[in-house]
């Protein structure tokens, strides 16, 4: 532990360094393949939210990854999904590693991946990569997650193709020099409250060249000079009472045309939208595929939360501290999610829809 005159550090266990993100990526490398299917699912993501392309852009998958294999599971079968449905949806696989808390609670797999505050963040970062490695070179998924932290994206942002800000990190700016420098579209989540304005602040100040202080590629503390961001995008997710109704998603798409922001919107059937029940995720689901068949083209996207079974479960603890021995397979143990086959018949149901409308 460094110490300076007795002021500094006077409360850090331990420093201890990262790989270098160059070393990082280059000993986990994405094959031509994944980055090629990276590159092209950016670009179709951001023609989907600009109405370009007619499709409608589904993001799924648990609220958080606690298990590489039940990970890479759950990805082939998403990916089987997306090609039954690809002629109405560009489906993206939910690969969220970094959870924000309120107050206490699992950070997520790349700050604690063996769940009990050993804090092995080398491990955690590259499972992560291996995981979105699977996902786009063996499954030829398209791959979502949220970036909390400014380091992370050195470390496996070349494999993602979509991020989110989430509700408790929407004003924050922070996050909005951050987005502004990545390279895939970033959609950000209305408040924990309902209100959708800190999160039109944020996408017109995304649009913005700025400059923050980061690390580059070598690890090296920088400033980091941005070009700006216009593929940013409004995320409803419901707060104190849901926002996803059709009056509730008019209100805001005039907000935003009258400010300028003319990319769709995304509906997340989750969180405050489902009152946080996930059993009514499909009810939600739904509702937005009728005002898409209605002829609602603004709205361009939906999130669901779902895992290989349906629901959530505690860490429990014994003498030893957690046991992930006492874990059921498949089971989010974060927010509870749908599980996968409710999704798969949901998203079927709603492409034969989508279908029939444009006939």
């Amino acid at each position: 532990m460094s110490e300076f005159n007795g002021v500094t550090d006077k409360r850090i266990k331990y420093y201890r360094s990262l790989p270098k993100p160059a070393q990082f990526v280059s000993e986990l490398p994405v094959a031509a393949k994944g980055r090629e299917l990276v590159k092209g699912s950016r670009q179709k993501i951001t023609s989907i939210i600009r109405g370009q392309d007619k499709r409608k852009l589904l993001i799924t998958g648990p609220c958080s990854i606690h298990d590489p294999d039940q990970a890479k599971e759950l990805c082939c079968s998403i990916a089987k999904m997306a090609e039954e449905v690809k002629d109405q949806f560009f489906v993206i696989g939910r690969f969220y590693f970094e959870k924000p808390r309120t107050i206490d609670g699992w950070k997520g797999l790349v700050y604690d991946p063996h769940i009990n505050n050993s804090w092995n963040i080398e491990r955690g970062l590259e499972l992560a990569r291996e995981i979105l490695i699977h996902a786009v070179d063996e499954c030829g998924l398209p791959a979502a997650t949220e970036f909390l932290n400014p380091f992370t994206p050195q470390y496996y942002s070349d494999l993602v193709s979509w991020t989110a800000v989430g509700a408790r990190t929407s004003e924050t700016q922070l996050y909005r020099e951050m987005m502004s420098g990545l390279s895939m579209p970033v959609g950000y989540k209305n408040s924990t409250r309902g209100d959708v304005d800190s999160a039109v602040n944020s996408l017109i100040a995304l649009k913005n060249e700025t400059c923050f202080i980061g690390i580059d590629q070598e690890g090296n503390a920088s400033v980091v000079a941005t070009t700006g961001n216009d593929t940013g995008h409004l995320v409803l997710r419901g707060g104190v009472r849901p926002n996803y109704d059709k009056g509730s998603v008019e209100l805001v798409q005039k907000a935003s045309f009258s400010r300028g922001l003319l990319n769709g919107v995304i509906v997340d059937c989750s969180h405050g939208n489902s009152g946080g029940d996930y059993k009514k995720q499909p009810e939600v689901f739904d509702n937005i595929i009728q005002q898409i068949c209605e002829g609602n083209e603004m709205i361009v996207g939906l999130m669901t939360e779902t895992n290989l079974r349906e629901g959530n479960q505690k860490i429990k603890k014994d003498l030893t501290g957690f046991n992930k021995n006492s874990l059921q397979w498949g089971i989010s143990i974060t927010d509870a999610c749908i599980s996968f086959e409710s999704t798969r018949e949901m998203v079927l149901r709603a492409a034969e829809q989508l279908r029939k409308r444009r006939i």
